[in-house]
């Protein structure tokens, strides 16, 4: 296996970072045959400007890396940073990236007595803006790194002071050879404005410029009062000029034009201050472009923070050098003499941060891909004893007394290693459930390893957890929620069946164990997950078991023992699947390549309602038959002066760890799982829990949410501007494109009673919550359907599938469209964007004889139907922000409107009825349903007030 860099020096020099990897006797010791000099780690330099990953050449003819000797990088090594890896760049935007190093690590368990395993305790984000900037961060890094600090993520009060000596250099001339243009920081403090009190929070501590300026009625781009005589820093090329309250915009006020531009075109005199105007009114376009680029969006600083303190701070990320932890004893395939690297080994399924080294890995540094894994390993020794009979002294044929019978002991290791899914990965009540793929939320593969010292005789045992692979959800907002069943039945059945056709094609068998209620809000998702279990297609139905055991009923009254009745029912099942025995020489491969005795046929699957607290109950139960099976096999017991609490304990550590990473808290029950005791100081720390969840699912949770997805891959930047929209995060992995075609297909069919009656566009859009008007909340997703004769406005149900009501207008009472800027609202900066947020207005004149026609669904045999007045109304739409198979919401709105336009044109000439107008003659007319400055005026000091109190919580 090619060499990875495990310490590298990281410093910022003129034209970029360098990561130069440290070689030590460690390395060559591991490396020793396998690796000559072509494959040691060679350095890295990371371009300033193109973000780009670049062999750095000067380093590279260095004989040692921890001596450089061109001139440059030897003025800035005493001043670098050392790393134990890299977890790869968050780029943000193009022009703003962040090199993410592991500063901090901790030694948690060791593979065949020298392949240790590390779980990753703190991490650096070096902006790679500029030289200034890296440098300013590594120097605030490194007494942090050197001390051994690694709480997590630095106090609020160094962060600061961090961020504002980033401010104080920015201020300084960006004239500096290093950055060759403008800095994220001077672009930030030039234009605090523009981004919103989080971004000039990160950067300065007198921040809330932004509530200032909504405060006074502004726009996102304008002014304060306030900040009217303060010093204003704006960019024009490479230059930033400072001045005491003088709008730069203005011609007058510009710098003084370079001899380039002084050039006249065409030699006319009189042109040249068009043209300077030209280029003037260009270059503040520009500028204000850069900056929006450059910072990407105002939750940048919360964003930095949590990831530092998801990859660092919470212990729950894990990388080996030289081993493949995310694969199991029985799937390791990697060895000395294999040539791939170590990211291309592992499982794409638990390869946590592949997004993240993605830069890496298209440049070719495999050197610097360490794969991480989240979840859990720990390690513990215990000590066993075997009996052995050892003959008497020769005293003829007679038999040993009980004084010859010596005891011996063996020393052995118990390590536990569970494994995260990447797909479906979030948080509690954020990712519930199953996606269209099959994949459910809190997805954990765990294996218990029980081997020697020596590693030559290893046994390993595969348990899985994951959600009940249906589409439901509950509310964060109760401490008891209900679940809610979503999706229609062949939805549900289809994701069901591709869920289990996944997992038996992993593991062989499945026998699945649901420890939900049978009775009260849980036995509403227990019963449907009984009833698809009878639904699964036969192939897969044959390799798939089901086992319903109501946890909270059986164990009533503390009493957990009683998880025993579960496996006097199991047992045969669990001894059929069985465990893999494997004994090794000492020349066998690092992926194995010893004598298997046993595999493992089958795993049990456990889920509750969270696959936390009741799950890991019955895991470790399932996980210490296994060890008493092992041990059996071994010809050994535990000793008689062990308690057993080693293993209570690693199992106990385990559950803690799987219920942070995705309940934010330790595991209930904990103290049945440590101590096989259940008392009343654990229902009460338990029900403090309770809280803390309850407290995180309402405020933190969204933005993690949302962070997560954005370090997995699974969506852009664009999700923070949703986030501040809405304050809330979506589900990238249900395909909305999907649901919305199937909203279209279902209301088509449902609605168009005409079997005559042709389709020609389907859309899905928002709508007031009260027809005929433009701003009323909330607004909730519709379906426009335009046909041969009619149009369509159908209220749709997207979790249950169905079409809650519609209105339908005959294309011959339609006189005209509108169309235009629609802003609802003004309170977050993606919203006042006058180019995604358009939409349309539909005005017509019901006819005498049909006029509009109105059903809703009752859910009952008779639907509520009306007939529209002969007065004049509208329907108000507003385009979807990154409508899918659209280039731009401009461009999907006026489709929209010509679509309809045509329709009726060939509708009123079959018809012979006369075509109504709007203004002018034309039916189609371009003019703002709702423009920036009325929707200003529309935003009450309640609705700001109620923004910013949310904002202030969730964000």
């Amino acid at each position: 296996m090619p060499a990875l860099a495990r310490k590298i020096l990281i410093v910022a020099a003129i034209d970029g970072l360098i990561l130069s990897p440290i070689q030590n006797s460690r390395n060559n010791s591991n490396n020793n045959n396998n690796h000559n000099n072509n494959n040691t780690p060679k350095p890295v330099k990371i371009d300033w400007k193109s973000k780009q990953i670049l062999p750095h050449a000067a380093a590279a003819a260095s004989k040692d890396n921890n001596k450089p000797k061109d001139d440059a990088a030897a003025a800035v090594a005493p001043n670098g940073l050392e790393a134990h890896g890299i977890a790869g760049l968050l780029t943000i935007s193009p022009t703003s990236s962040f090199l993410i190093a592991i500063t901090s690590r901790e030694q948690v368990a060791t593979i065949r007595g020298r392949h240790p395993i590390y779980v990753v305790t703190d991490v650096a984000l070096i902006p790679l803006s500029s030289q200034r900037d890296a440098d300013a961060y590594i120097a605030r890094a490194r007494p942090r790194v050197a001390s051994g600090d690694t709480d997590g993520a630095t106090s609020s009060s160094e962060e600061e002071e961090l961020q504002d000596d980033i401010a104080a250099s920015s201020r300084r001339s960006s004239t500096d050879t290093a950055t060759g243009g403008s800095t994220v920081g001077e672009d930030v403090i030039g234009r605090r404005g523009l981004y919103g009190r989080f971004a000039e929070k990160w950067f300065s501590k007198r921040g809330w410029a932004e509530e200032r300026r909504k405060s006074e009625g502004l726009s996102p781009g304008e002014r304060t009062a306030a900040a009217a005589v303060q010093p204003q820093k704006v960019d024009v090329g490479h230059a930033v000029e400072e001045r005491e309250g003088v709008d730069i915009t203005k011609p007058e006020n510009r710098p003084a034009p370079s001899g380039e531009e002084e050039r006249v075109v065409d030699g006319a005199a009189d042109s040249k201050g068009e043209v300077e105007k030209k280029k003037e009114e260009q270059v503040v376009e520009e500028a204000v472009e850069a900056v929006k680029e450059d910072v990407a969006h105002n939750l940048t600083p919360k964003l930095l923070n949590t990831t530092r303190l998801l990859l660092g701070g919470s212990r729950s990320f894990y990388f080996s050098y030289d081993w493949d932890i995310t694969r199991s004893w029985s799937t390791q395939r990697h060895s000395k003499s294999e040539s791939l690297p170590l990211w291309k080994l592992v499982d794409p399924l638990f390869f946590w941060n592949h997004h993240l080294q993605k830069p890496f890995i298209d440049a070719n540094q495999n050197a610097f891909v360490l794969p991480l894994m989240q979840g859990f390993v720990g390690q513990l020794p215990f000590t066993t004893t075997a009996t052995a009979a050892t003959p008497p002294p020769s005293d003829g044929d007679q038999a040993p007394t009980f004084e010859s019978i010596v005891p011996t002991q063996q020393n052995l290791l118990l390590t536990l290693i569970s494994r995260r899914s990447i797909r479906r990965a979030g948080l509690r009540y954020l990712r519930r459930g199953v996606d269209d793929n099959g994949n459910v939320a809190n997805s954990v593969e765990t294996e218990q390893l029980v081997s020697d010292t020596e590693w030559a005789r290893v046994f390993s045992y595969l348990q899985i957890r994951g959600s009940i692979p249906l589409y439901f959800q509950q509310s964060p907002y109760a401490l008891k929620p209900k679940p809610i069943l979503l999706r229609t039945e062949a939805a549900n059945a289809a994701a069901f069946a591709e869920h289990f056709r996944a997992a038996t094609d992993r593991y062989g068998s499945v026998h699945a164990v649901s420890l939900v209620e049978k009775h009260g809000n849980e036995a509403i998702i227990g019963e449907k997950y009984q009833a698809a279990m009878q639904g699964l297609p036969e192939n897969v139905k044959r390799s798939v078991g089901f086992s319903w055991f109501d946890f909270h009923h059986e164990c009533r009254g503390m009493r957990f023992e009683n998880v025993k009745h579960l496996f006097d029912e199991l047992g045969p099942v669990l001894d059929g699947f069985g465990y893999h025995d494997e004994s090794l020489s000492p020349s066998a491969g690092e992926g194995g390549g010893g004598h298997v005795t046993r595999r493992q046929q089958g795993v049990l699957r456990t889920n509750c309602m969270d696959c936390l607290d009741r799950t890991n109950v019955v895991q470790s139960a399932a996980a210490r038959a296994a060890l008493e099976k092992n041990l059996a096999d071994l010809g050994v017991r535990v000793s008689d002066g062990s308690d057993e609490a080693w293993f209570n304990r690693l199992w106990a550590d385990n559950g803690d760890a799987i219920s942070k990473q995705y309940a934010s808290t330790a595991a209930l029950k904990g103290d049945f799982t440590r101590t096989r005791k259940r008392n009343y100081r654990g229902a009460l720390t338990d029900f403090g829990l309770t809280l803390t969840r309850y407290f995180t699912n309402i405020v933190s949770d969204f933005f993690t949410q949302a962070a997560i997805d954005f370090l997995l891959g699974s969506v852009t930047a664009r999700v923070f501007d949703e986030f501040e929209e809405e304050l809330m995060s979506g589900d990238p992995a249900v395909s909305m494109e999907r649901l919305r075609q199937n909203a279209v297909e279902v209301s088509s069919r449902i609605v168009v009673e005409d079997e005559g009656e042709v389709l020609r566009g389907g859309w899905t859009m928002l709508a007031p919550a009260e027809a005929g008007t433009l701003r009323t909340f909330p607004f909730r997703e519709v379906v426009v359907l335009v046909t041969d004769k009619a149009l369509y406005r159908c209220g749709f149900d997207f979790a249950l599938e169905k079409v809650s009501e519609f209105e339908r207008v005959e294309l011959a009472d339609v006189v005209g469209v509108q169309w235009g800027t629609y802003i609802i609202s003004t309170l977050a900066h993606p919203s006042t964007d006058e180019k995604r947020n358009v939409g349309f207005i539909v005005r017509y004149q019901p006819s005498s004889a049909g006029g509009s026609v109105v059903r809703v669904n009752t859910r009952s045999m008779k639907s509520m139907f009306s007939k529209g007045t002969s007065h004049p109304k509208f329907m108000a739409f507003k385009v979807l922000p990154g409508a899918a198979n659209s280039n731009s919401e401009t461009e999907l709105v006026e489709g929209v409107c010509r679509e309809i336009e045509a329709a009726r044109n060939e509708r009123v000439k079959k018809e012979g009825v006369e075509q109504g107008k709007e203004e002018e003659g034309q039916f189609v007319v371009k003019k703002d349903v709702i423009g920036l400055a009325e929707a200003k005026r529309s935003t009450g000091l309640l609705e700001q007030w109620g923004y910013s109190l949310r904002k202030s919580v969730w964000a």
